[in-house]
């Protein structure tokens, strides 16, 4: 299952919303990733979160495998699209 979302966050994904993305995919046991430009990371590791990049209005691919893939999604979309 895959879902694209654009950043909201005017700062982009720098600590704290890495942070908070690690942890909505970690709440679920679904394999989660996160595609920007053809490079993939993944969502449970910190380090990936935080070197993924991404700027106000990036788009994100979401890709979740497993039995609570779409729970996982959701959850690290509305970290994604979140103000801040």
């Amino acid at each position: 299952m895959r879902k694209t979302y654009r950043v909201m966050n005017p700062s982009g994904i720098h600590a704290r919303p890495a942070l908070k993305i690690v942890e909505a995919a970690s709440r679920h046991q679904s394999d989660s990733y996160l595609i920007k430009n053809g490079s993939l990371f993944v969502a449970k590791n910190l380090v990936n979160m935080i070197s993924i990049g991404a700027k106000y209005g990036d788009e994100i691919e979401v890709i979740a495998e497993g039995e609570d893939s779409q729970a996982a999604i959701e959850a690290i979309g509305a970290v994604l699209t979140a103000l801040h």
